[in-house]
This record gives structure tokens, sequence and C-alpha cells, in this order.
């Protein structure tokens, strides 16, 4: 029987022509589970996404400082009070300036509320930044911006998707040595074995489905944030047991829904979301598609402290019966004479005490809310009331699910939008001269 094979450029052209079967990888994966045996003939592309936080992001701008002559260099500058790093010249001594924004730096009047991540949303969503500089002169310069005056806005993140990613959980602290660890991998202290955080879009998330490096390549087209954009390499801090990938993007076509800040028990954090379509191009791709599956891919449970796993789990563990939107129920709200423990520790800011609401848009899914709230109104959207966000079975008690680091509903929802993208032909793959080769880490 001979080799079922096709090329990019085969399917440009299916695209093109309105003619190229494209699913999702949750489409591809049901019908997997229910038994079919796909061939290479019976789909061209695959769309997979993810969406959580990618601590390694950072942005680029040109910022316009002030008018022409006003100052020589910049020592000091920050937007809505997070730092960032200039270039050492005004661009030509024309007042504007390439500067960096991190991801993960807190403003120096929100620390550990407000950060790079919530100004880069803040941006997109093109909202007026305030700029704060200090010359060399001495001289301290206000002003302020929005996205469409940059003639220059770039995103250059340098570790996302991680594949492989752990659970954390308070394991190790049977001593008064570690009381109740802060972490990012939490909100707020975990106790010991009664909660745990965890990461990971599991069936979904490109890498996992791309073991073998057959798809993954510097200059490949994806989408970031909704935008296009493009892998550069493997990320920081990647290895061939947990890969990352490095990725650009222009800031100017993104969506704020699926980026932007969030607060952990030990300072910001920043929100990334990436889809890659995989074209299917032969069987070894198909079947690595069709092996990864939550069931199957690992999900190693590791102690907040040391970060050393010690119990391998599944994906499945966490996301089979999870639910992946969290709802408020107002009628179990039993309004606490003090500040809301749910809105105090909602990453995202998404809750209102006040006005009784969960901002649908914010909200990240990560369930923060139904560990703390003292009432038990938020729960998982759909479920019974005091229902999970997830659960484990591990040193022989059950583990709730009490923080995700992942969002899985939207990282569904990139992956219907590049199908969709890519049905209307307004998103096609790298050109056919663009081989397909492993990298090496």
């Amino acid at each position: 029987m001979p080799v079922q094979k096709q090329t990019i450029s085969e399917i440009n052209e299916k695209l093109k022509n309105g003619e190229a079967v494209i699913m999702t990888a949750m489409e591809f994966k049901k019908e997997v589970r229910d038994g079919r045996k796909f061939k290479v003939t019976d789909v061209d592309v695959v769309t997979t996404a993810t969406r959580g936080i990618m601590s390694g992001t950072s942005a680029m701008l040109v910022l316009p400082i002030a008018e022409k002559g006003t100052f020589k260099r910049l020592e000091k500058i920050w937007l809505n009070g997070v730092p960032c790093f200039s270039g050492s010249d005004a661009y030509i001594d024309s007042g504007m300036v390439d500067t960096v924004v991190y991801g993960t730096q807190e403003s120096r009047d929100y620390a550990g509320h407000y950060g790079g991540g919530h100004l880069l949303r803040d941006i997109v969503e093109g909202k007026e930044i305030q700029i704060e500089c200090l010359t060399s002169e001495g001289k301290t310069i206000y002003n302020c911006f929005t996205l469409s005056q940059l003639k220059f806005a770039r995103i250059y993140s340098f570790r996302n998707d991680f594949q492989n990613y752990y659970g954390f959980a308070n394991i190790k602290n049977l001593s008064s040595y570690r009381e109740n660890p802060h972490s990012i991998f939490s909100c707020r202290p975990l106790p010991v074995l009664r909660g745990m955080g965890m990461s990971g879009s599991g069936e979904l998330n490109p890498l996992e489905n791309d073991p073998h490096s057959r798809i993954f390549r510097a200059g490949m087209k994806i989408l970031v944030n909704k935008s296009p954009g493009v892998v550069i390499g493997y990320g920081t801090r990647s290895n061939p047991k947990m890969r990352a990938i490095s990725v650009a993007a222009d800031m100017v076509n993104m969506d704020p829904e699926f980026m932007g800040g969030f607060k952990t028990g030990n300072g910001v954090e920043v929100i990334n979301s990436i889809a890659v379509p995989f074209p299917i191009l032969n069987q070894n791709i198909l079947d690595d598609l069709s092996r990864y599956l939550d069931e199957n891919i690992p999900l190693h449970l590791a102690d907040i402290g040391d970060r050393i796993p010690l119990i391998d789990l599944k994906y499945s563990d966490i996301w089979s019966s999870a639910k992946l939107e969290v709802e408020f129920d107002p009628d179990r709200c039993i309004y606490c004479s003090f500040q809301c423990s749910a809105e105090y520790y909602c990453p995202m800011g998404a809750i209102s005490w006040k006005d009784k609401t969960i901002n649908d848009i914010l909200c990240f899914g990560c369930g923060a809310c139904t560990a703390n709230c003292l009432g038990g109104a938020f729960m998982g959207k759909g479920d019974v009331p005091k229902g999970r966000i997830g659960q484990v079975h591990a040193f022989d008690t059950d583990i709730p699910v009490i923080f995700r680091q992942s969002n899985r509903f939207r990282s569904q929802k990139l992956a219907e939008y590049l199908k969709e993208i890519m049905g209307k032909g307004e998103f096609f793959l790298n050109d056919s001269d663009m081989e397909l080769k492993h990298w090496n880490i």
C-alpha cells in the first residue's frame, strides 16, 4: 500500500478553493475516542491552541516621549507605574525612544495587583497609558499615549506553551519548617494536601501534539492572542522533556480577551494565548495527534516548595470531569461584613462584590473563587452547588484543584477561531519551500 502524503502547497491550494477539511483538536480527538482511524486523505489541518500563564513575555514599544530636542537620554521610565527599560538615546533626537516592557514587572504604585501583563492588555484595549520618565539632565517628563499613536508595538515572548507541565500541592509541609509557602502557583498559601494548582491545556496544547518535532519550526505562522504571529524557535528553559517556544507578533490586531495580567500569591504574572495549525502531511503527524489524548499525557504532581515531582497523574484526572467556566449564584452570597475574599483573591479582578457580578470576559476560569468564597457562591458552570473545577486522588486522599493557570475554555475558542479564518481563506500555512525539519535543543 503506497505511503500517503501531501504537501503544504497542496493544502494551501485547498484552503484557497474552500475545499480543505479543517478540524479543531477537540473535534479530532472526540472522533478518535469514538473509534475512528484517520487517514491522511481524511483531514488537511487540525487546529490546536492553549491559553495560560507565560512568564517570559516582553514587548518592544517605540514611545513618543516629548518634543524633538527636549532630552538626550532617559535614565528611567514608567508606564502606568510599571518600570520599563528604555534605549539609551532618543531616536535621531526625535523625542521617541525604544522601550522594553516585561510582563512580570510590578507597578511601583500597585505592587502585587498591577504589572506588565495588565499594562499590555490596557494598551491593546486602546486605553490611555501614562508615561513618566527621568532624563539624564535630571528633568521629569510626563506624557501619555494610546496604541493608535505607536509606530511600533510588538510582543516578543521567549517562553510559551510548556508541555508536560506540573501540578503543585503543599506535600512536604509536615512540620513547621515551611508553613504555608507563598508561590506563583497559587493565589494564597496552600494548605497541606488540601488543594493544588495546575497548568497545561493537555490534549489541546500545541507542543503536546508534536512530541517528535514534526511540525514546529522557526518561521512557522501561528496566532498570538488572536493576532498573526511567528515562531522564533524553542524558548528559554526548554528541554527535550519539557519544551517551550519563543514567538513574536504585532500588538495592533491582538484581542485583549486572550491576554492580560494575573495576580498570584507571589506577585503578578502575564497571560498569552497561542494557536498553531497542524498540516496533515503524513501518517506520522496523524498518529501523534491521535495518540496524545488527555488520558495519555502526564501531569507531574510536585511539591510547591522545591518543585520536585513526586507522583505522575494524567491530564484526564483534571479535565475529564471539570467545568471549564465559573459561574456566580447571587442567592448563595452571604454578604460578608468584611472584604469579600473571592473578590480579593481573584487573579483577574473579575469579581465585584458590590455589584454581585462576575465579568465573564475577564474571568480566567482559574477557580480561585470556588475555594475562597465563604458562602460557596462560585462553582463550575453548569455544575451542582459546591461543584469542583477538578480533583485528583493522590497520597491516599482526594485533593481538589483550587487554582488553574491554564484556561481551556478560551483555548477551545481560539482553536475554533483559527479553524474559522482558515476556512474563509484568511490564514494560510507557510510556503512549501519551508521544509519541516527537526530542531536541535
